[in-house]
Formats: C-alpha cells, structure tokens, sequence
C-alpha cells in the first residue's frame, strides 16, 4: 500500500497554514509564481513540506544512524558552497577526501 499519492488536477497549488502571515493566496505548485514572495515565507512553505517527512530519528525500519555529532554539522555547513568537483579550486578538500 503506497503512503503517498501522485497529485491530481486540484492539487495544483501550495497552501501554507505558517507562512500565511507572508503569503495571503495559494502559490503555484509546478510552475513558478507571476510574483516573488519573501524569503522568510518560501523557508516556511518548503520547511512545512519537509516535515511531512517524519523524524528520521524515529524511523526504526532502516537500521542506519541518522544522528550525528554537532561538529560534523558545523563541518557540513562550512563547506556546503564548495563544489567538490572543481578538484583544482579545492585542492585541500581533495586531499582530505583522498586521505
């Protein structure tokens, strides 16, 4: 049995329930919007999708670790930018990925 469902014809839009202090009418869903919305508005809306989710940290089926040290986030997020494929701009992540 599938949890989830593809969208239908009246699922053409997003409607945010936290981000309507920002946004007052329902955002296209596959198409971009004639009109910008505040940054703070398009976190929210893509926040609130990604929650349905669930907790990875509750999902006992995948036997994996889903946690991890705050200092490998930090890590993460110091080197989010880098594109790692230009191995000759980044010549010291290449070596510490080697190693």
């Amino acid at each position: 049995m599938a949890l989830s469902r593809t969208a239908s014809e009246s699922d053409v839009s997003v409607h945010s329930t936290f981000a309507s202090r920002y946004v007052r009418t329902s955002l296209p869903r596959f198409k971009m919007a004639e009109n910008s919305i505040p940054k703070e508005a398009a976190y929210q809306i893509i926040n609130d999708e990604l929650m349905l989710d669930g907790n990875p940290r509750l999902n006992l089926a995948s036997f994996v670790t889903t946690w991890m040290e705050p200092e490998c986030d930090k890590l993460m997020m110091a080197s989010i930018n880098k594109n790692y494929v230009d191995m000759d701009e980044y010549p010291v992540t290449t070596e510490l990925q080697a190693r």
